[in-house]
């Protein structure tokens, strides 16, 4: 990968709160652009914006795949729309969670969708807490299993708290990104999701 700033960025948002993937792709993008709505199972799962930040042109690709109701076909036809928005390959994954609201059935199912984009995309994931690691928080959403902590360890991006009040956020989730290219040597995350056997996909889902 060439030194310097990468001046073109695509940066997937992974999360189950849409109200929170909304204010962090603002806050990325420096705008209002992703606004709440109710969402319909029936109607694409993911909303693309860009946009011209820190000199650098910023694609965001919003998608809603770790809603808990969302049936096989829909999931995989999600993923797959996901993947062709952010071609030719995402540059980093924000995988945007609660505290009080992640169990290891979501766990399950962020695997699951991780490994439609490549087994590297792991890798390319920055885990971004919008709540506090409160002790009340660990009783009332059951995470003595320490799920979200055990996930960062895995994940080349590390953690990133959000503040939507810190004007430095958005630097630090770029600066986040062009890290974990320098580290991975990579320009982008090589998807390779179409190449993959989908029984293979299809034997991961029942295990959900």
């Amino acid at each position: 990968m060439a030194s310097g700033s990468v001046s073109d960025l695509r940066i997937v948002l992974l999360g189950k709160n849409e109200s929170e993937n909304n204010e962090v792709g603002n806050i990325i993008l420096g705008t209002t652009a992703f606004q709440s709505k109710a969402l319909s199972y029936s109607q694409h799962l993911n909303e693309i914006i860009s946009g011209t930040v820190e000199k650098r042109h910023i694609k965001v690709i919003k998608t809603n795949l770790l809603q808990p109701n969302l049936l096989q076909p829909q999931l995989r036809k999600g993923v797959r729309e996901c993947v062709s928005l952010s071609a030719p390959g995402p540059h980093s994954i924000a995988l945007i969670l609660q505290y009080n609201d992640f169990t290891d059935e979501d766990m399950k199912r962020v695997n699951y969708v991780l490994s439609f984009f490549s087994k590297q995309a792991i890798k390319h994931t920055i885990v971004v807490t919008t709540d506090e690691d409160s002790f009340a928080s660990k009783i009332t959403s059951k995470l003595w299993n320490n799920v979200i902590h055990n996930l960062i360890k895995v994940c080349g991006g590390g953690h990133l708290k959000f503040d939507s009040k810190d004007s430095g956020w958005r630097s630090e989730i770029l600066k986040r990104t062009e890290e974990i290219l320098k580290k991975e040597h990579e320009e982008f995350l090589i998807c390779n999701m179409y190449s993959m056997k989908m029984e293979v996909m299809d034997h991961q889902w029942m295990k959900i």
